[in-house]
């Protein structure tokens, strides 16, 4: 089985890996840079966006910060190579989004949108199947289901348990008791609205500025794929964003 390891750059995390290679080409996995089976992010949620990107099954270390959706301890990493090669373990699929915008177009975990470029407010008009609204405030976001455990649930407090549907945050809005809206899964546009003046706003993906939009221009935020992570140990949300009790 080719497998490949991408880490968080941190030199505490160095030493883990040399480890995991290790085991690993003990095993008999052979470690390589493209084209893997299987891909092992060590490190914490940003490492686990950055294996996304290769398109194959993952498997998940924890060795960052927060390690929210990564459910295998350090000390389990022979374990758990044993268990990958014997197929134990289970499947979890996570919904994707790709934004599309001209001769842009990138796949999204967590969330995209619109947001504000310079400290003012801006228009923007989400339309989805065959209804839309307008609001003006800071920006609109699009979140997964795993993304509303993160920036749209410091925006407003809601957490999506359900997997075909997105969350719609109204970021900062001006004059609205509504903050989010729960949809299908399905295309949504947002629609830059002019105020008179130029104007630009930012489109983020994943907590990243990946272009500009100005007024009149659209940005498509649509279904993609869904990422496979295999799951040697069971990992629950709400843990991480509710109180608990054993």
């Amino acid at each position: 089985m080719k497998l490949k390891i991408i880490s968080k750059e941190s030199p505490q995390v160095y030493p883990l890996v040399s480890k995991a290679r290790s085991l690993a080409e003990s095993m008999g996995y052979t470690i390589v840079d493209s084209n893997p089976d299987v891909v092992m992010a060590i490190g914490g949620d940003g490492t686990l966006l950055r294996a996304i990107d290769f398109g194959k099954p993952i498997v998940t270390i924890k060795a960052g910060r927060r390690s929210f959706l990564m459910d295998v301890e350090p000390q389990e990493i022979e374990n758990i190579l044993r268990r990958l090669k014997d197929g134990d373990y289970y499947i979890h699929e996570y919904p994707l989004l790709r934004v599309n915008f001209g001769d842009l177009s990138k796949e999204v975990f967590n969330e995209a949108g619109v947001l504000y470029d310079e400290p003012e407010s801006i228009i923007v008009t989400a339309m989805f199947q065959e209804t839309s609204f307008t609001s003006e405030g800071d920006g609109i976001l699009v979140s997964t289901p795993q993304g509303s455990t993160g920036w749209s649930m410091s925006i407003t407090g809601v957490y999506l348990s359900v997997p075909n549907a997105l969350e719609i945050s109204l970021v900062s809005p001006i004059l609205s008791a509504v903050k989010s809206l729960i949809v299908p899964r399905t295309t949504i546009k947002l629609v830059m609205e002019s105020k008179g003046y130029d104007q630009k706003a930012r489109i983020v993906a994943d907590g990243n500025v990946i272009g500009h939009v100005k007024p009149g221009d659209v940005v498509e935020i649509a279904p993609s794929r869904n990422a496979i992570v295999y799951r040697f140990f069971k990992i629950d949300p709400l843990r991480g964003i509710a109180p608990w009790r054993k």
